[in-house]
């Protein structure tokens, strides 16, 4: 056992030892292979020596996964390069993007040669619309009057209104905020679920919400106790409008990435509220779609059909897009302002002033999109904002990272927060 540079790190060495963090997150477990991603997360992280052992006989796990046949790459890029359509591929950091959606579709498509992905169904549902018309008649909604008539439907729970109560009083104790959480008793075990996933990736297991409070702050615990209460709300979509398993956990994908994006920057310390912006960046669709079905059915085929943005549809047929009303809904419920202008400005950054809150959730927004994670209805990739990219100081070389964190969390995330809420 020796200790290393994680400059002279090459593939094929093997960890002796865990790896942490600054803040004690568990990067890489003792016994772990050295690879060049790990290699690039180390260097992410600022971690300088990591103590390592020469591999022996046997360690090295074999590539099992076969290559890709030139035809079915060819043909993935092809299908990603029709739904990058509107980005500049001569950007470095939007082309390292395509290089890795068009790589995993492409390892889908091997893996399954019936998959089928937003492009092969969308190709199928114009054929299927095919001399139907597209949207009919134009005119503003009352977005106040949705909003209204979806409160009615369903709010945040009483036990949030308390919680956020107990934390803005100075006098109450961590163990007077468990005892409120704990008196709902799905609310607490998602808590702790989720503080013992890879969400975190503590070393030891919490079995007490006073522990995960002053593990995770107060803060913290809010911003995640408004995500898990708002999925539970959205239950009675239309299936044939929307899959809300596929909605959510694209949501779900997007609050991870936007949170790893987050974690990215050094200064920025509330993590979970990228997280919870991100897993509600697109609930105003689904006030749309709930309060006006038909109408959105309509745009559905108008996209398909003129191959435009979900979003530039909607804001032309209502004179409001899905980011506006999400962003109404989010002040009705009394989310913090910050919170509320990252989902109200979610695609259009540059129009807020504290611009690169709201570009991290468009950035992981995007990404997600670009990799099929879920799908929220939207087809197309949008446009990554030059600006993004360059006020951030965004490297492409974190991109594989941050794909690879989301494939690693996703699934436990997704089963805490929306498979129990279909229990």
């Amino acid at each position: 056992m020796e200790k290393t540079s994680t400059h002279n790190l090459v593939p094929g060495m093997v960890l002796a030892r865990d790896v942490m963090d600054q803040t004690g997150r568990l990067l890489a477990p003792s016994g772990q292979e050295i690879t060049e991603k790990l290699i690039r997360i180390f260097k992410i992280w600022g971690v300088g020596e990591v103590r390592v052992k020469a591999p022996e006989d046997g360690d090295i796990p074999a590539d099992t996964e076969p290559p890709v046949p030139e035809q079915i790459r060819k043909k993935a890029e092809e299908l990603v390069g029709y739904r990058f359509q509107y980005n500049d591929l001569n950007d470095p950091f939007v082309y390292e993007l395509f290089q890795l959606s068009s790589a995993r579709k492409a390892r889908r498509m091997l893996n399954n040669p019936d998959h089928a992905g937003p492009a092969e169904m969308m190709l199928t549902r114009s054929q299927d619309d095919a001399g139907k018309p597209a949207v009919s008649g134009r005119g503003k909604i009352n977005v106040e009057n949705l909003i209204f008539r979806t409160l009615r439907l369903g709010t945040l729970p009483d036990i949030y209104y308390k919680t956020i109560a107990a934390i803005n009083n100075p006098e109450t104790s961590l163990d007077d905020i468990a005892a409120i959480v704990s008196k709902d008793t799905t609310l607490s075990a998602r808590v702790l679920q989720l503080v013992n996933s890879s969400f975190y990736s503590l070393r030891q297991k919490v079995d007490t919400l006073t522990w995960a409070l002053a593990l995770i702050g107060t803060n913290q615990l809010m911003t995640i106790v408004s995500g898990v209460s708002a999925v539970s709300l959205f239950k009675n979509i239309p299936s044939r409008l929307i899959n809300m398993a596929s909605f959510w956990e694209h949501s779900i994908a997007c609050g991870t990435a936007a949170r790893l994006l987050a974690s990215y920057f050094p200064q920025r310390i509330e993590a979970e509220r990228f997280f919870v912006s991100g897993l509600l960046h697109d609930i105003g669709r689904l006030i749309l779609i709930q309060n006006l079905p038909e109408q959105y059915h309509d745009i559905f085929r108008r996209v398909r059909k003129e191959e435009i943005f979900l979003f530039t549809a909607e804001e032309e047929k209502f004179g409001s897009d899905h980011s506006y009303v999400g962003a109404r809904l989010a002040h009705q419920w009394n989310l913090p302002e910050k919170l509320v202008n990252m989902i109200r400005y979610h695609h259009f950054p540059a129009q807020e002033d504290s611009f690169d809150e709201p570009a991290i959730v468009n950035l992981a927004d995007i990404l997600v999109n670009a990799l099929e994670i879920g799908n929220s209805g939207e087809f197309f990739v949008p446009v990554i904002e030059p600006d993004v990219c360059r006020k951030l100081n965004l490297d492409k070389e974190m991109l594989q990272w941050v794909v690879n964190e989301i494939d690693f969390q996703l699934a436990d995330i997704f089963e805490i927060i929306y498979g129990t809420s279909e229990a």
